[in-house]
């Protein structure tokens, strides 16, 4: 038992040793600063702070990482240094895009397969490159295959569980040229893995690892890997639409398992080959086709003749605490109709000191959210509707 102590404290360290770790880190930052200036440009206000999405996403990832790495360590997922190696460049060549759904393991890990098919055997001179190419050359595609499908399945959980909270309104030009709101789901999370490593004190015992090269003894090492999720929604609640996707990648992660285990079972490695490159394309076709049908909807934030729609509350304002939800609609403020922002505020002009609002909730029933307000807070109650942005560019709804 010590060996197995003393190498799951060596693996744990490794994770902090690990270069990704904290490139992963920065570019969380870096997709959090960018969400903010769009915020700031769009709404004049910061939505939710820049480190929002680091915080909100690490424990999550790190619970749902912790739990499959012990099914990952149960089954025995034996993955050479070389090929870990290969995962992290395609990450970070991938993170050259700064686009967040590409830092995805389905992308990672089906490029890196692609690579250990067609890599030719060559000599650099340099020992751990050369052993690194042997690696990843020798890899065995099913465990490849079990790896992304495990992956696959933490980020549909994921999704489901927390893609939908705290999302970022968005204000886009539509088809006819006017503003219509939206919500952006940009979630980043770091689910480490506890992979088995081909060399070390660990002995194999029977049938234990059941994937990978065969070795003598194995290491084990905390291996960073990210969930990058990002969803357009203009033409429904945010909340319906992403637990959807959710639905769709956990099936995806599951389909994955069972053409690989079929591939193991009736002995064709060809089956490892479909899963691991039809997993990359079928996360791809799941984006693309979620953002056609989005594209083809009736746009849902949008201003209307009676009401405004909420596109957005600020976390921690007055609108926060009185309960209003996102695409609700606000009819009367004090008593007064509304027809556009400008009304809103003036309504609540009419007593400073309190506000009653008229909701028109989700299910079409009207309710009442009344609060009294404090100097200066009329001014900042915390809900943001679509408006007209005066920018030389604008996004284009396609």
């Amino acid at each position: 038992m010590d060996i197995y102590f003393k190498e799951l404290l060596d693996g744990i360290a490794g994770l902090f040793l690990h270069p990704l770790s904290y490139v992963f880190v920065i570019l969380a930052f870096v997709i959090g600063f960018k969400r903010v200036k769009r915020e700031r440009r769009e709404f004049k206000v910061k939505v939710h702070p820049v480190i929002d999405n680091l915080i909100q996403s690490f424990f999550p990832g790190l619970l749902i990482g912790v739990l499959f790495s012990a099914v990952l360590l149960g089954t025995g997922i034996a993955i050479p240094m070389g090929m870990v190696a290969l995962i992290g460049l395609m990450y970070l060549l991938l993170g050259l895009t700064m686009k967040t759904r590409f830092l995805n393991p389905a992308y990672a890990i089906g490029l890196a397969s692609i690579v250990a098919l067609f890599l030719p055997g060559f000599e650099t001179g340099t020992d751990f490159i050369d052993k690194w190419v042997r690696d990843v050359q020798s890899t065995p595609l099913d465990s490849l295959g079990i790896l992304m499908a495990m992956l696959v399945i933490q980020e549909g959980i994921l999704i489901i569980w927390k893609g939908s909270s705290r999302t970022s309104p968005r204000l886009l030009k539509g088809k006819r040229g006017q503003y219509i709101g939206a919500h952006e789901a940009t979630r980043f999370w770091l689910v480490p893995q506890f992979l088995l490593i081909p060399m070390g004190a660990i002995p194999a015992q029977g049938d234990w690892p059941m994937f990978g090269m065969q070795a003598v003894g194995y290491s084990i090492l905390l291996v960073p890997f990210a969930v990058g999720f990002r969803q357009l929604n203009a033409h429904s609640l945010p909340q319906e639409a992403i637990k959807a996707t959710g639905k769709q990648v956990l099936a995806l992660g599951a389909l994955i398992v069972v053409i690989t285990l079929v591939g193991v079972f009736t002995d064709l490695p060809l089956l490892a080959v479909i899963a691991l490159i039809g997993g990359m394309l079928g996360r791809e076709l799941i984006t693309v086709i979620n953002s056609q049908k989005d594209d083809h909807g009736k746009p849902f934030f949008t201003r209307r003749n009676n009401g405004l729609v909420v596109l957005g509350v600020v976390p921690g304002t007055p609108a926060a605490k009185m309960g209003i939800q996102v695409g609700e609609v606000v009819m009367k403020v004090n008593g007064v109709s509304l027809n556009n922002e400008s009304e809103f505020y003036q309504a609540l002009q009419i007593n400073a000191a309190f506000c009653k609002l008229e909701i028109l909730d989700h299910q079409g029933e009207i309710r009442f959210a009344q609060r009294s307000l404090y100097e200066n807070e009329h001014h900042e109650l915390g809900l943001l509707f679509v408006h007209e942005v005066t920018e030389r560019k604008s996004v284009e709804v396609s």
